[in-house]
């Protein structure tokens, strides 16, 4: 019995590595190296997403707004999907009522962010943007030029 458990534990273990090496099909598909959940850190759980654009309808990225229960904390995160590995201008931001709003902007190479703020029992403003190697900013689908974000109440 010992030895068929440690043989699935040691066959399910080589799975999981061959599926997350680089180059394999699992991988490969993925742009970004780490998931918007690893980079906000033990307990945050998606709320919302929001795709970036170009103006021919390719997608650049994904801004990612994720929210940690017990400690009434959100965080955002954008995500590159193209030109993923090359430095261009990417931006995440998160502006909870009660507090500053926390910005990440510069050229990155997968991700801006995390970016962190307080949001329990109030609402928040995020988004994010990218451009491409030309220069041209890019917003996330559904930012509202008024306030500049999408609004999300915890």
């Amino acid at each position: 019995m010992r030895r068929t458990i440690r043989r699935i534990g040691f066959t399910t273990a080589v799975a999981a590595v061959l599926a997350w090496a680089p180059g394999s099909g699992a991988r490969a598909a993925a742009a970004d190296p780490y998931p918007a959940a690893a980079l906000c850190g033990p307990g945050f759980t998606a709320v919302d997403q929001d795709p970036i654009h170009d103006a021919a309808g390719r997608l650049l990225g994904t801004v990612h707004l994720l929210h940690n229960p017990f400690t009434g904390y959100g965080c955002a995160v954008t995500l590159k999907t193209a030109y993923a590995g090359m430095l261009t201008r990417t931006q995440v931001y998160l502006d909870p009522e009660a507090t500053t709003p926390v910005v990440d902007d510069g050229h990155r190479l997968w991700a801006a962010g995390p970016v962190h703020g307080y949001v329990r029992g109030g609402c928040a403003i995020w988004g994010g943007a990218m451009t491409d190697p030309a220069g041209v900013l890019h917003r996330h689908d559904r930012a509202n030029p008024a306030i500049g974000g999408a609004v999300t109440c915890f």
